[in-house]
């Protein structure tokens, strides 16, 4: 066991919470440590300086106010908004879906962008002279 599991054990010794064996076992382990020695004596010394001590007498009205705050935060907490707008609310996507997502937002925008366009792009008048030089294969294609 460690120290702090040993200091535990001796609140516990000094509360009464400690059965017979592990009683045993805590002053074995104080005999050989000196630090948790010391901690039992500082332990002792706190407790029978708090039980030495006069009880101061609170006046009635202090405990009202304390309990009224009480019950006034409790009312606050209660009228809090359980929800929160959409718009601080965060959204968790996985990298995959939301990469799909923007490769088809510009797939789609590429492709819709020439047919939502109000005016028609004009095909080049080719000058005969240049024309006359393109194969005739080629030429249907102008």
């Amino acid at each position: 066991m460690t120290h702090i599991d040993q200091q535990q054990r001796v609140s516990l010794y000094i509360d009464d919470t400690l059965n017979d064996k592990e009683s045993s076992e805590l002053f074995a382990h104080l005999a050989v440590c000196g630090e948790c020695r010391s901690y039992m004596k500082i332990s002792l010394r706190v407790r029978t300086q708090i039980a030495n001590e006069e009880l101061e007498d609170v006046p009635r009205s202090l405990d009202r106010r304390v309990l009224a705050s009480v019950v006034r935060e409790n009312a606050a907490l209660k009228r809090q908004t359980w929800y929160s707008p959409v718009w601080f609310t965060r959204i968790s996507i996985p990298l995959p879906a939301a990469a799909s997502i923007v490769f088809l937002l510009i797939v789609g925008s590429l492709l819709f962008s020439p047919l939502l366009s109000a005016e028609r792009q004009q095909r080049a008048e080719v000058p005969a002279e240049l024309l006359s030089k393109i194969p005739l294969s080629l030429q249907k294609a102008f």
